[in-house]
């Protein structure tokens, strides 16, 4: 899978479509969306493997209004799958078509309610609106559906975070997130923001790294 840290992006991604306030020289607390491959849904066929696979190529390359063709194809030849409609949505917020984001996450849904990708998506939709109870409501269907699913953590404890100021619960999720990530770099930033809340909480270094801070 293909991360991508919407809003302060990291690293900077040269095309405007998915970065949408910036770039910072490091990681900052801001959320995670993500090219899905079809968490929990019916095994692809290997046609669709291969399209899908070259779809996600071209938004990695950023060549998005080529995704965009290819994303639609696979949609209508495959509409079983929320992969395709969850990637769709992703670019269409990155360009700023809030709308038609909504309407693809809708149709996400439609074909799977419990796909935590699609899920984490909606979170973070949510959470840029500003309905923060319904952002935190979709991550946590997210996990509860998918207990190894990383990113959901993470913008959990980014929402609890900088959002809800709910540090001690922003400290567990980022230690999920640490705990199943498997991205050296990322993991070792959220580390210091575990160990900067900790001291924040009032809890020693050595509690902070015994707590699995990197």
């Amino acid at each position: 899978m293909l991360h991508y840290w919407t809003e302060r992006a990291w690293p900077c991604l040269a095309a405007a479509l998915l970065v949408l306030t910036g770039c910072a020289s490091a990681p900052e607390r801001s959320e995670q969306a993500v090219e899905v491959d079809g968490d929990k849904e019916p095994s692809y066929p290997q046609a669709a493997l291969e399209k899908y696979a070259y779809a996600l190529g071209l938004m990695d390359a950023g060549r998005f209004e080529e995704a965009v063709a290819a994303m639609r194809k696979l949609t209508e030849k495959y509409p079983e799958y929320a992969g395709p409609y969850t990637n769709l949505a992703i670019l269409a917020a990155a360009g700023g078509d809030d709308d038609s984001a909504a309407a693809y996450l809708q149709q996400a849904l439609d074909v799977c309610s419990n796909c935590a990708p699609t899920l984490n998506q909606i979170g973070i939709m949510h959470r840029k609106a500003g309905r923060f109870a319904a952002a935190e409501e979709a991550y946590l269907a997210a996990v509860e559906n998918d207990p190894s699913y990383a990113l959901a953590y993470y913008n959990l404890g980014v929402l609890y975070d900088l959002y809800r100021q709910q540090h001690e619960l922003a400290v567990e999720h980022y230690e999920h997130y640490v705990a199943l990530s498997g991205d050296a770099e990322r993991t070792k930033q959220v580390g210091k923001w575990i160990a900067d809340l900790r001291r924040r909480l009032g809890e020693s270094p050595r509690t902070a790294q015994a707590g699995g801070e990197l």
